[in-house]
């Protein structure tokens, strides 16, 4: 059917208006007004936008590296009113036992970033921070290792050896009027440790016995019409040693006769002539050559008393057992 040309002009401005406002429609929903929120700081952006995020930030000249976290992803198409946030890594340095490594990282805390890196801290362990401290931008995070040693050695201290003249003993003859004791000394050192390497030492001594000096009297007397004994150091010629025995030597004072007539005096010693013949030079180390001019019911067999000029210096010899040699 055809419409009046009147009817016709005004479908075709109708059909118009519609067109024209179904456009309109379209270009309003690509119009998209978004809140971007960059590591704190807010701004709104406006504009067209279709695209996705990444579009729509980079048409706006908003930079975001490949370390950001962005939410909603980068992927994600653009939606009006939505707010994207943008989370940029700190920069920091670790500085682990010696080991420095450089690190990006979300974490808030020196603790969560510890945790992040796989770091747990061990109670030799010294920070320079504290684990609640917060993580800034350029932050060096130093853990050291921190290690005390102590050894302790024990060292002994030589005593002294003082030697002085006695009148009542016959030269070559000594007697200990006290026997030397070495002290002790204790040193503790005590060694610290950074990363493993020695940064300080101390020393500490400590006297935990003083020694105890040796007094030594050596014999001056000189003996009258008997053999001078024989030095420490004097030893026979071999070729004049008979034979050697390993005796009981005991020894007794000196006064009286002995059993062949002459002053049982140092020099003398008393056998078993059965074994040692009387009027035998005997040298016996440590004292020297003696003559076997005595005897007695408690000398037999390979038993020997050994004439000294005191009480004191026979107690102090005792009873021991040695080794004689009878000379020619």
């Amino acid at each position: 059917m055809r419409l009046p040309k009147s009817k016709a002009v005004l479908a075709a401005v109708a059909a118009a208006v519609v067109v024209l406002g179904g456009a309109g429609t379209a270009v309003a929903s690509t119009y998209k007004t978004i809140t971007v929120k960059d590591n704190g700081q807010r701004r709104t952006l406006r504009g067209f936008g279709t695209g996705t995020i990444a579009e729509f930030l980079q048409k706006h000249d908003v930079h975001v590296s490949d370390r950001d976290r962005v939410r909603p992803a980068l992927d994600s198409s653009v939606v009006n009113g939505e707010t994207v946030e943008i989370v940029s890594p700190k920069p920091v340095t670790i500085d682990y036992e010696g080991k420095v490594e450089h690190r990006w990282t979300f974490a808030h805390t020196v603790g969560e970033l510890l945790q992040t890196e796989g770091i747990t801290l061990k109670p030799s362990d010294h920070m320079n921070l504290t684990t609640k401290d917060r993580v800034t931008s350029g932050e060096t995070v130093e853990i050291h290792s921190i290690v005390k040693k102590t050894t302790t050695q024990m060292q002994e201290i030589p005593f002294q050896t003082i030697r002085r003249n006695a009148s009542d003993l016959v030269v070559g003859h000594k007697e200990y009027v006290t026997h030397g004791v070495k002290g002790l000394l204790e040193i503790q050192t005590t060694s610290v440790y950074r990363d493993g390497h020695k940064i300080s030492q101390h020393v500490v001594k400590r006297v935990v016995r003083n020694p105890v000096d040796a007094v030594v009297e050596v014999g001056t007397m000189q003996l009258v019409h008997h053999p001078v004994l024989a030095t420490r150091s004097a030893n026979p010629d071999p070729g004049l040693i008979r034979r050697s025995l390993t005796v009981l030597a005991t020894a007794y004072a000196a006064g009286g006769l002995t059993a062949t007539g002459v002053p049982a005096q140092p020099g003398v010693i008393a056998v078993d002539p059965s074994v040692i013949p009387l009027g035998s030079r005997v040298y016996i180390p440590g004292i020297g050559t003696v003559v076997a001019a005595d005897t007695g019911s408690a000398i037999i067999g390979d038993h020997i008393d050994i004439c000294m000029a005191s009480n004191a210096q026979a107690d102090a010899w005792g009873a021991r057992t040695i080794t004689i040699y009878v000379l020619q």
